[in-house]
């Protein structure tokens, strides 16, 4: 984890911290096909299916007033500062590094001097959702200011509201991160009821006011249900509201508990974003090394980013290094990737190659223009019409500065960080044609199977066909297709259609259509035999006439069944092993023995396997490939999840065994 400091004399909280966001799915499925705000055409159906702009220190003014830029720069969600008021310190001085300020509230009333009043807090809701963009709002639910006299009646009239300010000193210990004080601030009593009510009617008057979901700070400092004696129903309780996506900042350590706040709330991949830092300085996107998120939940329950505010604006400066060029790099590799929703962090005017706060700007102001440049704006929608196509991580040609991203085939994204051009000839399952390098400049060509053309150096190439972007785009959230997907019991689908979307329909097993529009949902497996298949076609058709179909896979899997996954071996080990694990608290459990676990076998078809007793308890398991020495995912990176019936490459899951 990274552990957060202040100045001691001016107290600057160096707040990353996290407001939760919970996704609250449609109901039941409905005849009309009809999706929503038309608006919305260039950003996703969901907030976790799109990307974010965490438009930090924006006013709301600010934000209102740069919505359609945020549309058309293709995101889907805007992250606000903190809404609630907060101690104005220096003299209310609103130079950008006095942000810390905004991180120690004073009581939850909305509107603050820094970013504007809950009138015009209301003002920017209803421009967002006048251009499709939901609203994310900043939630510092764990602590208040450390100046105790600034701190308002209505906080302290509340019986037993606080822990007190003592400061944690074993950043080790549960108890201890989670019942002491974040560098002095005081520390909310979360186990109160009172103090839990007080703070969710201040979440909810924030929906109320036109928000849609929440990013809870400091998130891994409040007791989870479980956490022993002081265990509370804190966020069972929080999370119970109607926001759309929820995530917390949970910097990730030895007592983080990542996968158990991912049961009430997406959570952040802070060791991802480490790793992809790692590989900017470096030069080298090898995919061994940033192909795995470098945490223990799925990545359909993370939130990435290439830096945060944090990282950024500390006095450690952990990001503040990188370049235009570096975040460019960056973003086309997290948010060309499925599965996970990727944040991006609005920079201050000026700000970066080791400045942080250069002052051609101050709180309240818009940050730099790169949120909507023109290969960020390309990879953002790239994110948005490539959903629930399968992806395929690669360094063509075995050259590390490349990084390649094929998402089934319907698109590919190439990330040079290199100092040279480099030419590309490298297999691809797009359809032949010229390709436009939508991020800059320059084209690409598809003959038979070979894309090839000029990547420039330090630069980023997305490639589509035109008409994708236009097509109508159905898919099924968080599954994939060209995998079986396998369940155990019952399993509840969430459909999806996208504004050019007028109609669609599923269809299961060749039975009968069914209309539904974005969001609705569906069962399957209830009362059905171990072993029954599931073929569930989509159709959309936008208002030209225009077809688009995807097809999914499902099976009902006896848990008692033998376990068999496969490797493709793409780096030609001659000794191929599994190493398959998993956590029980702080105990590993190996399911395949110590390091390097067990060989696995080259089969007919050239897939190395590796079959585990039927009674192995596979929940939540974890697994490396390795050759002895060599490994994927990477050397101190979390293994792959573990899917019954998954064939793996180095990208992790790709495909489902062959029958």
């Amino acid at each position: 984890m990274f552990a957060k400091r202040f100045k001691t004399s001016l107290l600057p909280l160096f707040a990353g911290f996290l407001l939760l966001f919970h996704l609250v799915l449609a109901g039941p499925a409905a005849a009309s096909a009809e999706t929503a705000n038309k608006s919305n055409e260039l950003t996703a159906p969901s907030i976790k299916s799109g990307t974010i702009l965490h438009a930090w220190n924006w006013s709301f003014n600010t934000l209102k007033h740069n919505m359609k830029d945020i549309h058309d720069a293709g995101y889907t969600a805007i992250q606000t500062s903190p809404i609630n008021q907060v101690k104005e310190g220096n003299q209310g001085d609103k130079s950008m590094s006095n942000w810390y300020w905004l991180y120690q509230p004073t009581s939850y009333q909305i509107g603050n001097r820094y970013l504007g009043t809950e009138q015009e807090f209301k003002e920017m809701c209803a421009a967002a959702e006048e251009y499709g963009i939901k609203v994310i709002v900043d939630a510092v639910i764990n602590h208040t200011t450390s100046d105790y006299a600034a701190i308002s009646n209505e906080v302290k009239s509340i019986p037993n509201w606080t822990h007190g300010n003592t400061q944690i000193k074993n950043w080790s210990d549960r108890w201890d991160v989670t019942q002491n004080s974040l560098l002095g601030l005081y520390d909310w009593n979360t186990q109160n009821t009172q103090v839990q009510s007080y703070l969710k009617r201040f979440l909810e008057r924030a929906l109320n006011d036109g928000a849609d979901g929440f990013r809870f700070d400091a998130a891994k400092h409040i007791e989870l249900p479980d956490d022993g004696s002081y265990g509370s129903q804190f966020w069972p309780n929080i999370t119970n509201t109607s926001a759309e996506f929820q995530y917390g900042e949970i910097l990730q350590d030895s007592a983080s508990r990542d996968a158990a706040y991912a049961n009430y709330m997406d959570v952040t991949a802070s060791n991802y974003g480490h790793s992809i830092r790692s590989a900017l300085k470096n030069r080298n996107l090898g995919v061994s090394n940033i192909s795995h998120y470098a945490s223990d939940v799925s990545a359909d329950k993370l939130v990435t980013w290439v830096e945060s505010h944090d990282t950024y604006a500390n006095d450690d400066e952990e990001s503040t290094w990188m370049s235009d060029d570096d975040i460019r790099l960056g973003w086309a590799v997290i948010a060309s990737r499925s599965g996970s929703t990727p944040l991006f962090f609005s920079r201050p005017e000026g700000g970066g190659n080791g400045v942080r706060f250069p002052g051609k700007s101050q709180i309240g102001d818009r940050g730099s223009a790169l949120f909507e440049d023109q290969a960020i704006t390309a990879v953002n929608r790239f994110h948005n019409v490539m959903a629930g196509q399968p992806e395929e991580l690669s360094n063509p040609n075995g050259n590390n500065q490349i990084f390649m991203n094929q998402r089934g085939s319907h698109g590919v994204v190439l990330a040079n960080a290199g100092s040279s051009s480099v030419s590309i000839n490298t297999a691809t399952k797009l359809p032949d044609g010229r390709y436009d390098n939508k991020a800059g400049a320059g084209s690409f060509e598809v003959n038979d199977g070979k894309l090839t053309g000029t990547i420039n150096a330090r630069s980023v190439a997305v490639l589509y066909p035109d008409d994708i972007a236009k097509a109508p785009h159905v898919f099924l959230e968080n599954y994939k297709t060209g995998v079986t997907h396998s369940f155990n019991d019952q399993l509840t689908i969430t459909l999806r259609a996208d504004a050019n979307t007028t109609k669609a329909v599923y269809q299961i097993n060749n039975g009968p259509e069914t209309a539904f529009k974005d969001g609705d949902q569906f069962t399957i497996g209830k009362g059905d035999p171990f072993g029954k298949t599931y073929t569930i076609m989509l159709k959309g058709t936008n208002s030209d006439g225009v077809t688009r179909t995807e097809k999914y896979s499902f099976v009902k899997r006896d848990p008692a069944s033998a376990k068999t996954i496969g490797y493709q071996n793409p780096n030609h080990w001659s000794q191929v092993n599994a190493y398959i694990y998993k956590h029980d608290g702080s105990r590993v459990i190996e399911l395949t023995g110590s390091w390097p676990g067990k060989p696995m076998t080259k089969n007919a078809d050239g897939i190395y396997t590796l079959t585990l007793p039927a009674d192995t308890d596979t929940t939540n398991a974890k697994v490396i490939f390795n050759n002895g020495s060599a490994q994927v995912p990477g050397q101190n990176q979390p293994g792959f999840d573990y899917v019954l019936n998954g064939l793996y490459n180095d990208s992790g899951l790709s495909a489902s065994l062959p029958d």
